[in-house]
């Protein structure tokens, strides 16, 4: 990433951009990066956001337009007393996107924002299930169902 890339990732301010591009250039683990980085003032967690920043492409522009928007939740698993809370939260916010199914919300979702921020949230999956030892599927928000 060029200087300026960096620079609009989320949390990368008073300088950092130039620490983070000195040290990617001269580092083969992400564990000899954070060790050379951090300091005082950024820590290490803050480090590891600004990378998972990196992974995911979330820049400052994505942090504002999610905080403008009013956000999804996205239901991943629940119960019995899970549903019953789910419908009255639905009764109090009914502009509220609530998400029990990705595809559906895919398919009927008109708002961009939302679309843009779900795309992320499915990159995360696709990234995370990578790290699978058994059955490394990509594209698991479209194929599992919600945990009950």
């Amino acid at each position: 990433m060029s200087i300026s890339e960096i620079s609009q990732l989320p949390d990368v301010s008073e300088g950092l951009e130039f620490a983070i591009q000195n040290a990617a250039n001269s580092c083969n683990s992400i564990v000899e990066f954070l060790n050379i980085v951090k300091s005082k003032r950024y820590t290490t967690t803050r480090l590891q956001r600004i990378l998972l920043y990196t992974l995911l492409d979330v820049t400052k522009k994505d942090m504002v337009l999610s905080k403008k928007n009013q956000p999804y939740v996205r239901v991943l698993g629940l119960n019995k007393k899970g549903k019953f809370l789910i419908s009255e939260i639905v009764k109090a916010n009914p502009k509220l996107e609530i998400i029990t199914s990705v595809k559906q919300f895919v398919d009927k979702n008109t708002n961009k924002t939302l679309q843009h921020m779900l795309a992320k949230d499915i990159e995360a999956t696709n990234i995370f299930t990578i790290g699978y030892e058994d059955d490394s599927w990509s594209n698991l928000d479209f194929t599992k169902k919600i945990v009950t």
